[in-house]
């Protein structure tokens, strides 16, 4: 291990209170504390280090909103994003012991798998180029069974006879599913379960004692809950990790990651070889983004930049939590946000902490979020209520392009009843709410404030249902459940 990086791992968790004294910690922390107000993230905890020395270590925020609990600099998380690259560490071990090849077809790994004439090879996997639709973003499929923990062979059924996105091997196109295939293999070739061969390899080795296991059925000391905004404000996410792949149930703290990565970094994990082949895209792989072609994906790593300044690593939000990880090898930086609140506002954080540590521009502001609307609850007529009751099947008629390609089999069924006088709606799976109606004849639901929906009215009976999100582009529109 190199001196700077052994530093790094016996100073860690001690390094919070030196990070203050340290002339560019007062800066990084005005940054921090800025990103996080303006991303509205309920708590965070962020790690920069540079060469070995941290420049900042802390927490912001509250860990718990109810009681008012501040985030700490190790509060533990739900990690969400930046844990897949060690699914990929796991995956590439196995390859250098020579069990695994990259270039094996799956169907001689899981000959259970219906590849229904495909031929799929672990590096798809790993590249995120296997056409198989990515499960996270069927609608029903997954959201409607939210709240029912799934063993790995019933995540699998969810996407196994789906048509396929693209043909293997020609498209870059995001899939989580194929990480619930690794997960398989990983199993399957070593003998162990994924648990059990991520603790003995990967964790262990890399002296990460705060990454746990978390589920349903497991107390996580120090967990901080996930939340989601409303018009109101922040409330728990109240999201079933159990229902998602096994690598996602995962919990840790940023000084974990941080000692994770200095393994890698310090080849204790893998050979310095493997990381490079990790670390490197082609093919499809390097027509990763379509605004910005700078930006690839190896495997199992996003290739980014900040300017001319490469990075590596990942970020991700699911489960009302959000991570980012990324190190800049040429500048010996490495930024580790984690935070309990939804959407892609840990990369935001660590994007900014990045560039302030490389001197680099800030970015320009983004345009303020619309502010929520104001929402009324109008009475409506019996006759009028009677009108909209039934479960409606809403899809997109034209897939917006910020949306990857398995969007297109996206299919979410909401139920529509009359509760003692008040209008329900109940996407299938979850707990039902209100429907508001509006002064101007739509109607909205406060979890979603910005959504506007509207019915079409047909011989007294709704015949289509149409969610529409002004300024994001996405118009969600379906018939009565079946006519689809």
């Amino acid at each position: 291990m190199s001196v700077i990086r052994a530093a790094l791992a016996i100073t860690i968790l001690a390094a919070s209170a030196h990070a203050q004294a340290t002339a560019t910690a007062p800066d990084l922390d005005a940054i921090a504390r800025k990103v996080v107000a303006r991303e509205q993230v309920v708590g965070a905890s962020v790690l920069v280090s540079r060469a070995g020395k941290v420049l900042l270590h802390k927490g912001y925020g509250y860990a718990e909103l109810g009681l008012q609990v501040p985030a700490k600099d190790e509060t533990v998380y739900h990690v969400v994003g930046p844990l897949m690259p060690f699914t990929g560490v796991a995956v590439m071990q196995l390859v250098e012991r020579g069990k695994l090849s990259l270039d094996a077809d799956i169907s001689t790994l899981i000959p259970d798998f219906p590849l229904e004439g495909h031929h799929v090879t672990v590096r798809e996997l790993l590249s995120h180029t296997s056409g198989i639709v990515d499960y996270h973003y069927l609608g029903d499929a997954i959201d409607g069974t939210s709240r029912q923990p799934k063993a790995l062979d019933e995540v699998v059924a969810l996407f196994a006879r789906r048509p396929w996105v693209n043909e293997p091997g020609t498209t870059w196109d995001w899939s989580i599913s194929g990480f619930v295939l690794l997960v398989e293999i990983v199993e399957r070739v070593s003998g162990q379960t994924f648990d059990e061969y991520m603790q003995q390899h990967v964790y262990a080795p890399a002296g990460m004692k705060s990454t746990t296991l978390c589920d349903d059925f497991t107390l996580t000391r120090g967990l901080s809950p996930g939340y989601r905004r409303t018009a109101e404000g922040h409330v728990q996410a109240a999201e079933n990790g159990m229902a998602f792949n096994y690598d996602l149930r995962y919990c840790s703290t940023v000084g974990d990651l941080a000692r994770g990565w200095s393994a890698v970094l310090d080849h204790r994990l893998l050979k310095a070889e493997t990381l490079a082949q990790m670390s490197t895209a082609d093919g499809p792989s390097l027509k990763m983004s379509a605004t910005d072609p700078d930006m690839h994906y190896g495997l199992a790593l996003t290739l980014n930049h900040e300017d001319t300044h490469r990075s590596r690593g990942q970020h991700g939000s699911l489960l009302g939590y959000a991570g980012a990880m990324y190190e800049f090898p040429d500048d010996q930086l490495t930024v580790i946000v984690l935070t309990n609140t939804e959407n892609q506002n840990a990369y935001a954080i660590a994007r900014a902490l990045a560039r302030a540590a490389l001197k680099l521009p800030e970015l320009p502001t983004p345009p303020p979020a619309r502010a929520p609307r104001v929402l009324v609850d109008e009475q409506v007529a019996a006759i009028s209520r009677a009108q909209l009751l039934g479960e409606f099947t809403v899809k997109y008629d034209k897939l917006p392009a910020d949306l990857h390609g398995s969007f297109t089999q996206y299919r979410r069924t909401y139920r529509i009843f009359d509760e003692n006088g008040r209008l329900m709606i109940e996407p299938l799976g979850q707990g039902a709410e209100r429907l508001l109606k509006q002064p101007d004849g739509t109607f909205a639901m406060r979890s979603a404030p910005q959504t506007v929906i509207s019915f079409t009215i047909e011989k007294n009976r709704a015949s289509r249902m149409m969610m529409q999100s002004p300024g994001a582009g996405r118009v969600l529109a379906g018939g009565r459940a079946g006519t689809n």
